[in-house]
């Protein structure tokens, strides 16, 4: 009887259909399929297929212990029949017991997180963590310590092959500040990479909102978009139409990301009222 041979593009689309659990087993099959699990380009294939597929998406919990003061983040799957069986929780890579926790910002599957152990304004750690394979990495501290008032945005890099992390300050009191994963180090943006406008972060901006490899935010004199290229790391602006503001209103702005298209969005807030918004972009 003679060896059945599979062409590698079959088998390829077989295992890019598989969780992230049934992989990590099926890298000891054998040396050639733990390189092509490992490669680059099977993993953005991997998550491109599930992105869309419910069943492996994911929600995350944060929960402090009835019987204690600690806290923890789970996270579980979006589908009712996985719900109960696909629970993961982060395991400490400290022996300190966590305080408080914060998601910053997440991206394919990867989510950033600061963790406190003591009541300070800097988070105790930073965390990067994966928990389909319940993997994660502490982050080095920042070159420039902030009081609250950052925001942070995570992407892919498609020319570098790496994930990126960018914090901004929201007062514009320090340099912008980037990490990419393959050199674990934080580093200052160049001044002369072309930013021109004041950052302003609003109350309903919970990260960076990342489109077409570049991360955007709102800017005030001039009014406008504000964008990172993370691959040449130079900034752009779209201009924003004047639009006249009413005094009997607040108005919150921001940009998000809305059906993989960049959105600006204005909440106008009235006394017992929900807030109606306008979209653009």
């Amino acid at each position: 009887m003679g060896t059945l041979h599979i062409q590698e593009e079959v088998i390829i689309d077989i295992l890019s259909r598989l969780s992230v659990k049934s992989l990590l087993r099926f890298k000891c099959v054998s040396e050639s399929w733990n390189t092509l699990i490992s490669e680059p380009y099977f993993k953005k294939m991997h998550i491109n297929i599930h992105a869309k597929n419910q069943n492996s998406q994911k929600m995350l919990i944060s929960q402090m212990s009835h019987n204690d003061i600690f806290f923890t983040f789970y996270s579980a799957s979006l589908s009712s029949a996985q719900l109960v069986k696909d629970i993961r929780r982060l395991d400490w890579p400290s022996s300190s017991k966590p305080l408080d926790g914060r998601v910053y910002c997440c991206c394919d599957g990867l989510f950033f997180i600061g963790i406190w152990s003591k009541f300070e304004e800097q988070p105790s750690i930073l965390l990067l963590w994966n928990p389909s394979t319940r993997e994660s990495i502490i982050l080095p501290r920042h070159l420039e310590l902030l009081p609250e008032g950052y925001i942070y945005g995570m992407g892919y890099d498609s020319t570098s092959d790496d994930y990126k992390i960018l914090r901004i300050d929201g007062y514009d009191e320090a340099p912008d500040e980037i990490l990419a994963l393959k050199s674990a180090s934080w580093r200052k943006i160049d001044e002369t990479s072309g930013r021109m406008s004041v950052v302003t972060i609003s109350q309903m901006e919970l990260c960076l909102a990342f489109v077409d490899g570049a991360f955007h935010w709102l800017g005030v004199f001039p009014r406008s978009v504000v964008s990172f290229n993370i691959s040449n790391e130079m900034y752009g602006e779209i201009p924003l139409p004047v639009i006249e503001r009413t005094s009997y209103r607040m108005v919150e702005e921001g940009v998000s990301v809305l059906g993989g298209r960049l959105c600006f969005y204005r909440a106008h807030v009235l006394k017992e009222a929900q807030p109606d918004f306008e979209y653009g972009l």
